[in-house]
């Protein structure tokens, strides 16, 4: 057997103090490193498509400053077509719709958008003719789609 004195300076088993909150585990580093990495790039790419579209809310926001008469003069649709011509510009700088007139000007248009050459025949015949079939009303709500649907 064990002797006595040899027993006598045996301790009971101490359990360590429990562990901090701080520094956390390396897993810990790893999820917060990648939370902030995914806070910043959405908050990049949110910040990119809101400087991105405002060429769009410019252009929204200037035509609905036109309103829509009952009766509309040529100078009328032609401030549509100027506004579509400055929208476009932004957009599709290569083409450069700002020289286009005419059948070129429309073919752009359907081309750039899901509606048919004629219906764009009208608004841009609308500049030139006061007797056009377009009313002010459709004329807006064209450009407005047009206006909506391009990508921004």
């Amino acid at each position: 057997m064990i002797p006595e004195e040899v027993l006598s300076q045996l301790r009971d088993i101490e359990t360590p103090p429990p562990a901090g909150l701080w520094p956390p585990a390396p897993g810990w580093w790893i999820v917060g490193a990648l939370a902030l990495l995914i806070l910043i790039a959405g908050t990049y790419m949110v910040w990119r498509r809101h400087h991105r579209r405002a060429p769009r809310r410019e252009a929204l926001a200037r035509l609905a400053a036109f309103g829509i008469p009952e009766q509309a003069g040529t100078d009328w649709y032609a401030a549509l077509n100027r506004l579509l011509k400055q929208a476009a510009s932004n957009l599709y700088p290569d083409d450069r719709p700002a020289a286009l007139s005419g059948d070129q000007w429309r073919d752009f248009l359907a081309r750039t958008s899901d509606t048919p050459g004629h219906t764009w025949q009208q608004l841009v015949s609308a500049c030139y003719r006061p007797d056009s079939n377009i009313t002010p009303g459709q004329a807006h709500q064209l450009v407005e789609q047009w206006i909506r649907r391009q990508p921004w």
